[in-house]
């Protein structure tokens, strides 16, 4: 999902395709399993508590698969792009982001947008959840926006990506961490035998960012 999303050519425009009604918090779409139960709703009230206390807002939640959930919402002017394999939860050491965010300069609309992968450390919810802090996230968007040289569309080289996150990486890596743990209290509120609290993975901890990929694409 995230590499059709963000599988940026020169004739392509990136769009979110996630669309929701304007009178709803967030939707929930589950697969065909899951709109047979009658007992599951399309508005999770634990999740939609512990979102209250918390400075992000939910656009939607997808089931893509039985065991496959994509997680689509705003934290600050950031959107976050993230799908959480439950069958790899416990053996993944990374988990891949797409984050963007909207602008306007010279009186037309643009689109950055940054692919990474964060190293997982541990696996675990929260019991008292705080605002979340996006210091490390904005300063490499602050970073790509000097990049920019006004074109329809740019893409950089691998030497750019990683100065975009030199002597941040852990500290950008803790951010990411913390959005994890909230995407993993919500799929314990749901059903709390699928996660395993206080999971340590035996990750190297020596690469906490891995960038990806990078886009500054003005819109038509």
């Amino acid at each position: 999902m995230l590499d059709r999303i963000l599988n940026i050519n020169p004739q392509e425009k990136y769009k979110s395709g996630l669309k929701i009604p304007s009178n709803h918090y967030y939707t929930v779409h589950r697969s065909d399993h899951e709109r047979q139960n009658s007992k599951d709703s399309a508005m999770f009230s634990p999740f939609a508590k512990l979102m209250s206390k918390i400075n992000w807002k939910i656009l939607n939640i997808e089931y893509l698969e039985e065991n496959k959930i994509l997680f689509n919402f705003l934290v600050d002017d950031y959107e976050f792009l993230v799908t959480i394999n439950l069958n790899e939860i416990y053996e993944s050491h990374y988990q891949e982001f797409l984050i963007s965010q909207k602008l306007k300069r010279k009186g037309r609309d643009i689109n950055l947008h940054a692919k990474l992968k964060t190293e997982k450390y541990e696996i675990s919810i929260l019991d008292e959840p705080i605002p979340i802090k996006t210091e490390y996230i904005s300063l490499i968007f602050d970073k790509l926006k000097e990049l920019d040289g006004g074109t329809d569309y740019k893409i950089f080289e691998q030497h750019v990506l990683s100065g975009l996150i030199d002597g941040t990486e852990y500290k950008l890596n803790e951010e990411l961490n913390y959005i994890l743990k909230v995407i993993y209290s919500f799929i314990s509120a749901k059903n709390k035998s699928r996660i395993k609290n206080n999971f340590v993975l035996k990750t190297q901890q020596n690469i906490p960012i891995i960038m990806q990929k990078v886009a500054i694409i003005y819109a038509e």
